[in-house]
């Protein structure tokens, strides 16, 4: 009220009108742009400043709220929002509201839900933070309380952190700072990205190469492994900390594999993100060796065998999390290659929902997994997402009055009221052997991670004949090719029909960033194919997306690293094993004759799937082309 009688005044002093008359003239103008706000538009004022309107969708976020992992609602909101005009950001004062408001001009804010805190949400995904503002809290207590400072306006500091009602924490800050703290809670991912600003990934690693006066040779590591002397390599040599260093920032990029590569050259260092490989960083051929004896060293692997690919696992605790990592090095002509597959412990089981699946994909594998005894099968390649869909039809039927059992290669995922086991084809505990171990511990619900072989797919059937739900994950392209791949491995027709209860295929499509999706025409050579797509579909699909026409892509921001996309959603395929499909199998039938009989029956095929989702906004039409085009 007080800047609104400020501006008031003002208005009068300069128009030579009355106050009554300045503030009906105020009034007018705030109601013009309310109108135009209203109607999707923008206001801009050429001086002054621009409006518009800021939507922001219902979301749930991980936090550290009270000191506990936990996940927050945050409340849909559509509000108002103005960008001041340069010129007149050195005319706007400091009071505390105005720093506000300052503040939610550039940074996306909202309420939670269903709590009576004051604090609001911050959302920094994708902001750079200016270093005299990160300079305000020392890196070690940002990375202590999990705090870290986004904006400055006055003597007040704003800071974003996972639990904001930590006293210590904020006396701490407030102390080391000088300011008054306006604390917001924000996510983990989130606080990690700012922190990640304090340093920088690749100029840390130069830095840590040109501090080591001489780098150990390929001669000198084999002369080491020849002494056994593995106390070389310690965690202070320039080695130990790049793969300390490419670690930890392959957990906060969340990227699922890091592939270190030797070239002719140098050597290269890549993160799979989202399914999509991105060159990180290069580093020179001298530390080659050295990266790769400490991965060997961290992983438990032998690091004087160079000429055998070798496997092993490191384990480290990052940010209060125990995150895996399956090391696998290959042999190559310039040197031993390493990967390592990221698996977080924490990552919390997906619901159908948020995979992805959807109307009548949705329907029918809710109806499926409520059935008394049966197998389900998902398929897909290498990275399609098969476990986090088997985890999701766990989370969906486990209670107190079931027993679930589960095999796997590796365990990805920690999940209560679940009994997990792991294979080791060292001392021979296949999938194979742990099977038949498992079905004499009274279960009701057993997950195979993956059905490889004659006598793994023997057992798991006669498991799903005996009484008990099956879960497990088969190498096809489609969900019609896993009835041919288990009567090509030997299987009775009359078995998988008798046991069979329905086949998942699955793709994965990156999403498109939500901070710069924008609508995108269609390419003309892919008009008659949507169309034709769409034409097959069965009702109330076709008529839905008939009346869609409208295809997005994202634009590249910062959040997304300027790649238009951020995350990844899943499209699919569901294959009910109905009595015709029974017949055509008995019959031996081709995996096409099984699809065409399937999609007259009504099923949507991940093209398809892949199709609408684009339709609404999802994914873009490309990746639909990636994943699933034929």
């Amino acid at each position: 009220m007080a800047v609104t009688n400020d501006v008031v005044k003002i208005l009068a002093k300069k128009s030579g009108q009355p106050p009554f008359r300045a503030r009906a003239y105020l009034k007018g103008a705030t109601d013009i742009i309310g109108e135009c706000l209203a109607e999707g538009d923008k206001v801009e004022l050429p001086g002054f400043g621009e409006f518009k309107l800021l939507r922001l969708p219902a979301r749930k976020v991980q936090t550290n709220l009270n000191g506990k992992k936990q996940n927050i609602t945050l409340s849909a909101t559509t509000t108002p929002d103005f960008t001041v005009d340069d010129k007149l950001k050195p005319l706007v004062g400091q009071p505390t509201e105005v720093a506000e408001a300052n503040v939610q001009q550039n940074f996306r804010t909202g309420s939670l839900q269903n709590r009576a805190s004051d604090v609001q949400f911050i959302e920094l995904t994708g902001k750079t933070i200016p270093k005299e503002i990160l300079a305000q809290i020392p890196e070690v207590l940002a990375r202590k309380y999990q705090a870290v400072p986004f904006a400055l306006e006055g003597k007040t500091l704003f800071v974003g952190m996972t639990d904001p009602e930590n006293e210590e924490a904020f006396s701490a800050l407030r102390k080391a700072s000088g300011k008054i703290v306006k604390p917001f809670i924000t996510t983990q991912d989130d606080v990690n990205h700012i922190l990640d600003q304090y340093t920088s990934l690749q100029s840390d690693l130069n830095e840590l190469v040109e501090s080591s006066e001489e780098l150990e040779t390929v001669d000198e590591k084999k002369e080491e492994a020849e002494k056994k002397d593995d106390e070389e390599i310690t965690e202070t040599s320039p080695a130990a900390k790049i793969v300390a260093s490419l670690l930890k920032r392959s957990v906060r990029e969340k990227a699922s594999d890091i592939h270190i590569e030797p070239l002719e050259e140098e050597v290269q260092v890549r993160f799979r993100v989202d399914g999509v490989l991105r060159k990180v960083l290069t580093l020179p051929k001298q530390v080659q060796a050295g990266i790769v004896s400490r991965v060997k060293i961290l992983s438990n692997m032998k690091i004087d065998e160079t000429r055998l690919p070798q496997d092993g696992r490191i384990q480290i605790m990052l940010d209060g999390d125990k995150v895996d990592f399956r090391i696998s090095t290959l042999p190559t002509v310039n040197g031993e290659k390493v990967v390592a597959r990221v698996l977080m412990h924490s990552k919390g089981v997906m619901s159908f929902e948020d995979q992805g699946i959807q109307g009548r994909n949705l329907a029918s594998i809710n109806d499926n997994v409520k059935k008394a005894h049966g197998m389900i099968l998902v398929t897909g390649p290498t990275g399609s997402g098969k476990s986090t869909t088997l985890y999701a039809i766990i989370n969906k039927i486990k209670s107190d009055d079931i027993n679930i059992i589960t095999m796997e290669d590796p365990v990805e995922y920690r999940m209560p009221q679940v009994n997990q086991s792991q294979v080791n084809a060292k001392i021979d505990f296949t999938f194979a052997s742990g099977l038949r171990s498992i079905l004499r511990q009274d279960p009701d619900v057993v997950m195979v991670g993956e059905i490889r072989d004659r006598e793994t797919a023997d057992i798991a059937i006669n498991a799903a004949l005996t009484g008990h739900i099956v879960l497990s994950t088969l190498h096809t392209n489609d969900s019609g090719g896993a009835i041919p791949r288990l009567l090509d491995m030997g299987i009775e027709p009359f078995l998988i029909t008798s046991s069979l209860n329905a086949v998942v295929g699955q793709r994965l499509c990156r999403k498109i960033c939500d901070k710069c999706r924008q609508e995108a025409p269609v390419k003309p050579e892919d008009v008659e194919t949507v169309k034709t797509e769409i034409d097959a579909l069965p009702e109330p699909e076709k008529s839905t997306a008939k009346k869609s026409n409208k295809f997005y892509a994202g634009k590249g921001c910062d959040a997304c690293g300027n790649s238009g996309y951020t995350g990844r959603i899943g499209i699919y395929e569901i294959l009910n094993m109905s009595e015709p499909i029974k017949q055509l199998t008995l019959k031996h039938a081709s995996t096409s004759e099984i699809m065409n009989l399937a999609k007259q029956e009504g099923l949507i095929t991940m093209k398809q799937d892949g199709i609408l989702k684009a339709f609404q906004g999802l994914t873009t039409i490309e990746e639909v082309w990636r994943v699933a085009r034929d």
